[in-house]
C-alpha cells in the first residue's frame, strides 16, 4: 500500500519520510515529546477532601457583613508566606512547572531541509517545486539563490575570460594575413566589473520573470502570490544551474557545445516555470491561462532582453583592446591581460 504525505500529498517510499516544512515539525514535535515522556515524574500525593460548607450559614454570615458599620481603611499586612517546600525525596526541579517546548525557527528548518529538498528535487522536480511553492518555504528559497547567482556569475566570466583568448588568436591570424609589421596587441579585462555583470544578470532576470509571474496570477485569479512567484522562479532555477555547472568545463572545449548547453538549461529553466505555474494556476481559469501565461512569459522574455543589454553593456566595458587594428587605447594596471 502506497504511502501519501498528508500535508503535500507526496508519494513516500516504505519507512521514507517526507521533507516537507510540516513533516519535518511534525517529526521534531514528537521527539520532544518522547523525550519528556521519559523523565522521571513525582509520585502524587493524596490530598485531604475540603471540608463542606453549608450555603444557609454563607448567606446569613454575608447578611452580617453588609449590615456591620464600615471600619476605616486599616493597613493590611502583606502575605508574606512562601510557598510550602516540596515533599522529601522529590526533586525541586520537579515540583516547578515544565517550560513551554521551543520549536525550531524557519531558518533553522530551511537548513536542515536544504539537502533533503536537493535530494527530493531529483526525485520528481516539479512535484517538489510545487510543494515548496504551496507552503511558501521563503527561507529555503533565499538560500537556493545563491545557486544559480553563483553558477552563472562563474560561467559568464570564465566564458569571457576563454572568448577573450579566441578573440586574441584571431587577431593575430588577421595581422598575419594582412602582413602588418609590429601589430601586437593587448586585450584587458577588469574582472570585478566583470564579476559583477555575471551576478546582475541572472538576477535581473529572475526579478522580471518573478514580476511577471505574479502578474499572470493576478491576471487568471490562481494561487500565484508574489512569494509564490519568487519560490517558482528560484526552485526552478536549480537544474539550470547544475547544466550551467557542467558547461563551464565544457568551455575549454569547445565553446559552441559549452553555449548550446547553457541555451539548454535557460529552456529547461522556462519550461520548469511553466509547469510549476500551470499546476498553481491552470485550474482556476481553464483555457484563458494558456493566452494568459503566453502573454506574461513574452513580456518578460522582452524586457529580460533590455535589461540583459544594459547589463552587458556595462559588463563588457570592463574589455579594452590595444591594438594598431583598434583605435583604442586602456591599459590599467592589475587587469588579466591577453597578448598576441
Amino acid at each position: 500500500m502506497e504511502k501519501i504525505c498528508p500535508y503535500c500529498g507526496r508519494t513516500l517510499a516504505e519507512g521514507e519520510s517526507c521533507t516537507c516544512p510540516q513533516s519535518v515539525l511534525l517529526e521534531h514535535q514528537k521527539k520532544q515529546g518522547e523525550t519528556e515522556g521519559n523523565m522521571p515524574r513525582p509520585e502524587s500525593e493524596e490530598r485531604p477532601i475540603a471540608p463542606q460548607i453549608d450555603p444557609q450559614a454563607m448567606e446569613q454570615q454575608a447578611k452580617e457583613e453588609e449590615s456591620s458599620p464600615s471600619q476605616p481603611d486599616e493597613p493590611r499586612e502583606e502575605n508574606t508566606t512562601q510557598a510550602p517546600p516540596p515533599p522529601p525525596g522529590v526533586d525541586p526541579a520537579f515540583s516547578q512547572p515544565a517550560p513551554a517546548p521551543r520549536y525550531p525557527s524557519r531558518l533553522t528548518l530551511a537548513f536542515e531541509n536544504f539537502i533533503p529538498f536537493f535530494k527530493a528535487y531529483f526525485h520528481a522536480p516539479a512535484q517538489t517545486v510545487e510543494t515548496a511553492c504551496r507552503h511558501h518555504d521563503l527561507p529555503l528559497g533565499v538560500l537556493y539563490l545563491i545557486l544559480p547567482l553563483v553558477s552563472f556569475a562563474a560561467f559568464f566570466v570564465l566564458g569571457l575570460c576563454q572568448g577573450l583568448r579566441e578573440l586574441a588568436y584571431y587577431l593575430n591570424q588577421l595581422s598575419s594575413m594582412l602582413s602588418m609589421a609590429n601589430t601586437g596587441g593587448q586585450i584587458t579585462l577588469d574582472l570585478p566589473r566583470a564579476i559583477l555583470g555575471g551576478v546582475l544578470l541572472p538576477l535581473g532576470v529572475m526579478v522580471v520573470f518573478t514580476l511577471g509571474l505574479f502578474l499572470l496570477g493576478k491576471a487568471v485569479k490562481g494561487a500565484m502570490d508574489l512569494q509564490s512567484a519568487f519560490l517558482t522562479v528560484v526552485f526552478s532555477a536549480i537544474l539550470p544551474s547544475i547544466l550551467l555547472m557542467i558547461a563551464i568545463p565544457l568551455l575549454y572545449v569547445s565553446l559552441w557545445a559549452s553555449a548550446a548547453l547553457a541555451m539548454l538549461a535557460f529552456l529547461s529553466w522556462i519550461l520548469l516555470m511553466f509547469h510549476t505555474v500551470h499546476h498553481l494556476c491552470a485550474p482556476a481559469q481553464g483555457g484563458r491561462f494558456c493566452w494568459s501565461s503566453l502573454l506574461f512569459f513574452s513580456l518578460s522574455l522582452g524586457v529580460s532582453a533590455v535589461l540583459c543589454g544594459f547589463i552587458l553593456e556595462f559588463a563588457l566595458e570592463a574589455v579594452s583592446i590595444t591594438s594598431p587594428l583598434f583605435n583604442q587605447f586602456m591599459s590599467p594596471s592589475g587587469y588579466r591581460t591577453y597578448g598576441w
